[in-house]
């Protein structure tokens, strides 16, 4: 293998004087690359302290690294954007030259800047820098080998706040562009990443810290530039709570912003996380720079409770096979995954209100597939009612998954171990698929056909169940407990268990914390079904419900 790395100084308007590494900086970029080099054979060319302006001091210089792999025209770009508080850190942090460094083998070019301080020059000194560096690539394009209009950003707490004014602000007034060497460019970028990013200052006694044209909270409102917000759970620096007011604020003005909310405190996305937030990162980035990037299957990811109870930490993807639908899986898959496929109460195009108990299922070591587009956050207002039909899509793109060798489950899925689960409304888009020999068990959560008909199911879809089925409700004041009575009854053949919560009611337990005591039962059931694990025949068939308070259970046909 042929590695190099190599430092120049002199391109377009840098000085001859090549830059040494601290020694520590140089072995994390060199081990960072190497692993990457490892697998790709990819080289890049990086270039140290290019001065993107020169007339306000030393401080604005960036280091660029280039591929020298693949076209050398058109690619897309990231500007990294250090943190410190605006009064220290550095490009040359170890943290944000691996970075550079990861990215540019994997077809970015970067470039990582440095900006005034504050100590340098008041705020919105460094903001206008920002600005100032997207203008300079802008500008640069064809030299540096970019396109344009595919420039991202990312920073680290300080970093992230200037990284996300740089997609709110772009058009703003409140900055003296004037005094910008390429003024006559726009610095506008096709999306931004915020680590740990500062939305509003939050402390008083900052002379620029109430000026809402310096903060992001100013800039309510629909936007063309998609956001990703990674944010730490006990962040003692950036409170949790004034980041997801201004994505909720945001998300509901109609601008585009994924938040992805983890375990960790102040270092979420610098140097904590990373098996989560990098992938989002990633997904990120090719969504918004590289539409046609192979490598990523997904385009969101979201973190339900920062993964669930299970040993298999979960995350939430969007598919980009599958927009329609929210996949809950393990963040690393070893081996092949029993599947759930999961259609909503009200038959409604989303799992927000399931997500805690599909989200734990699958940090057990599953599958779920579940009906409905991903949101980040609840938002009713748009829900849409789903036809029945969205069971077998689900499926065949499960089977297809599954045969395809380019696909990116494949060998990650058994389809001989299928299960279909669905609440109220989406029990009867359950039964209506009854017939699908795919289906190796079925199970109906607060529901039951009695003798209506609903989402193409009726009494007779009862006659196609091939599989064991549990039934569980909520107690009688669970409108559909006598139905569910109703259908138990009914089935003469099919193995059938009902389980019955007996305080839940209709709503069940599912929004509670890992999904309550009724995403328990459910993945005992799985565990049974999928897994075959017969200790769980206990709580089914003798009636064992020591870890389940007010839980009533019958059974029959089984053998």
């Amino acid at each position: 293998m042929i590695f190099f790395l190599t430092f120049v100084a002199q391109l377009l308007n840098t000085s001859d004087k090549i830059m040494k590494l601290k020694f520590t900086c140089l072995a994390w970029c060199l081990l960072m690359t190497l692993a990457v080099q490892a697998q790709t054979e990819h080289q890049i060319t990086v270039t140290e302290n290019i001065a993107y302006r020169t007339d306000v001091g030393p401080s604005t210089v960036l280091d660029l690294a280039q591929p020298q792999f693949g076209p050398q025209q058109n690619r897309p770009a990231i500007l990294i954007i250090h943190g410190g508080g605006w009064s220290a850190g550095s490009k040359n942090d170890a943290v944000y030259r691996a970075l550079m460094v990861d990215y540019a083998m994997k077809g970015y070019v970067v470039c990582n800047m440095n900006y005034r301080l504050i100590q340098e020059a008041e705020p919105p000194a460094c903001l206008e820098d920002v600005r100032c560096a997207i203008r300079w690539m802008k500008a640069n394009a064809q030299k540096l080998g970019i396109d344009p209009n595919r420039i991202g950003t990312y920073g680290h707490s300080a970093g992230g706040h200037l990284s996300l004014m740089a997609g709110v602000a772009a058009d703003s007034k409140a900055f003296n562009d004037d005094a910008d060497p390429w003024k006559g460019f726009d610095c506008s970028v096709a999306c931004t990443i915020g680590g740990a990013a500062v939305t509003e200052l939050g402390r008083p006694g900052i002379p620029w810290g109430d000026k809402k044209e310096y903060w992001p909270i100013g800039y309510i409102g629909k936007s063309k530039t998609p956001f990703l917000v990674l944010q730490g759970g006990e962040d003692p620096v950036v409170k949790p709570n004034l980041t997801e007011d201004w994505v909720k604020k945001m998300q509901q003005a109609g601008a585009s912003v994924d938040y992805v909310k983890v375990h960790g405190q102040h270092g979420v996305a610098y140097d904590q996380a990373l098996e989560f937030t990098r992938p989002a990162m990633d997904a990120f980035y090719a969504r918004y720079l590289k539409h046609d990037d192979p490598s990523v299957s997904f385009e969101q990811m979201k973190v339900v409770e920062y993964g669930g109870t299970g040993r298999h930490k979960a995350i939430a993807v969007r598919e980009k096979s599958l927009p329609d639908f929210v996949v809950y899986r393990p963040l690393r898959i070893r081996g092949k995954l029993p599947v759930l496929v999961f259609c909503n109460g009200g038959c409604m195009d989303t799992s927000i209100g399931y997500e805690n108990m599909l989200s734990d299922i699958a940090s057990h070591g599953y599958m779920v597939v579940a009906i409905g587009e991903m949101q980040m956050f609840a938002q009713h207002d748009k829900d849409q009612h789903t036809p029945s039909t969205m069971v077998k899509k689900a499926l065949d793109w499960i089977s297809q998954q599954a045969d395809d060798p380019a696909a990116p489950y494949y060998n990650k899925i058994d389809v001989d171990k299928i299960a279909a689960a669905g609440h109220s409304c989406g029990g009867a888009q359950v039964l209506a698929n009854a017939a699908d020999a795919r289906l190796k068990t079925y199970i109906i959560l607060n529901a039951g056909m009695g003798k209506m008909t609903m989402a193409d199911a009726s009494p007779k879809s009862l006659k196609n169940l091939h599989a064991p089925i549990l039934y569980l409700v909520g107690g009688t004041t669970d409108v559909a407990w006598k139905n569910a009575q109703m259908d138990y009854d009914a089935i003469k053949k099919n193995p059938v268990v009902l389980a019955d919560n007996t305080q839940s009611g209709h709503g069940g337990t599912y929004e509670q914390p890992n999904g309550g005591a009724n995403s328990r039962m459910v993945r005992a059931w799985l565990d049974w079904q999928l897994k075959d694990k017969q200790d769980n025949k206990r709580i089914f068939l003798e009636d064992d419900l020591t870890d389940y308070d007010n839980f009533t259970i019958k059974h029959k046909n089984f053998k």
